[in-house]
């Protein structure tokens, strides 16, 4: 065998291996066992029970995380901005698991300056006495003050820009913020989960909401690796010091198209899952070991397609499905408005 040909087989070997250990590292992660209930544990000395926070649970994928959390014997904290509405659906969770406790938050997390900040420090500080060990950042949407969910960004007002700003990449950001020491204070493991979207390739008609999600996974994976190079010095039992490092998992779930959520009430298929449905297959993809994942596997085969298409080919796609999409907003908004 000439010293070519041995190294276009050692080219083919290395190429097939890493294909294969890629592949196999792409099953495992949909076949794996979640480790949420490592989260699940009492407070130390207390014996307080874990609760969870999920912001945006008052309608679609939230109120899904909530239930399905509330199944595995977490107590939950609603957060939301409409104090009726979170306080009909803690009630409804109650009465479905009287062993539990139930709180709500009410933020708008479509407000900035000094004093949002101040009520989000006001609201993370009522929460002090909880053993809270998950944190999901799951508020978010296109939504605009006024028009149509997706509209050409000249159409936008500057009040439309701050709100989609606001919802879906400050309030994340600083909620994680003040929810940190809390998360950390108790010593044992705790979950941050921050809810992504493909839009973040570039979505037309949907520019600053597929720039702030974005922002979203990029913030989630910083801090990631920020948390996992962060060490505390304590002093065990024996007396010596140790390095104990951050306990804390650090999670960006990707999603695609959702039904059954504020914006889009029409029942499931296979590429477009329900809320709850979602929510199930995120809590699934915890203790993975990725930065950013796709929670649902029909999206995870999606993903990839930027890198996989010629890029006229993908962006014609992109485009047209885009102009459709478009149309179809349009029209359900004329629809709206012409209801009493």
């Amino acid at each position: 065998m000439g010293v070519p040909l041995k190294v276009f087989t050692s080219i083919g070997i290395a190429s097939t291996s890493l294909f294969t250990l890629k592949a196999l590292r792409f099953i495992y992660t949909y076949i794996r066992p979640s480790s949420i209930l490592r989260y699940h544990h009492l407070q130390p000395l207390t014996n307080h029970p874990p609760w969870a926070l999920i912001t945006g649970s008052s309608d679609g994928i939230g109120k899904s995380y909530a239930s399905l959390l509330a199944s595995k014997g977490f107590n939950i904290i609603l957060h939301g901005r409409n104090p009726l509405k979170l306080e009909t659906i803690r009630q409804s969770m109650q009465d479905a698991h009287p062993d539990l406790d139930f709180r709500v938050l009410v933020l708008d997390a479509s407000r900035d300056g000094v004093d949002a900040n101040r009520e989000i420090k006001d609201a993370v500080d009522s929460l002090k006495d909880l053993h809270v060990t998950i944190l999901i950042n799951n508020v978010g949407g296109g939504e605009k003050y006024d028009g149509p969910f997706m509209e050409p960004y000249i159409q936008y007002t500057p009040r439309d820009i701050d709100r989609l700003l606001n919802v879906n990449a400050r309030f994340p950001a600083q909620m994680t913020r003040a929810m940190l020491p809390l998360l950390k204070r108790h010593g044992g493991p705790a979950l941050i989960m921050t809810m992504g979207s493909m839009s973040d390739f570039g979505m037309p008609y949907m520019s600053i909401y597929s720039a702030a999600k974005a922002f979203d996974l990029t913030f989630s994976t910083a801090l990631k690796r920020e948390l996992e190079a962060e060490c505390e010095v304590v002093t065990g039992a024996d007396g010596i010091l140790k390095n104990i490092r951050s306990q804390i998992e650090v999670l960006g779930i990707m999603t695609g198209g959702v039904t059954q959520v504020a914006w889009d009430k029409t029942k499931g298929n296979l590429f477009r899952p329900g809320a709850e449905t979602l929510a199930r297959t995120a809590l699934a993809r915890v203790g993975c070991g990725r930065d950013v994942v796709a929670a649902y596997l029909p999206h995870a085969l999606i993903w990839p397609m930027p890198d996989l298409l010629p890029k006229w080919l993908f962006e014609w796609v992109v485009v047209k499905s885009s102009q459709m999409e478009m149309r179809h907003w349009r029209g359900y908004w004329e629809e709206l408005k012409k209801k009493p």
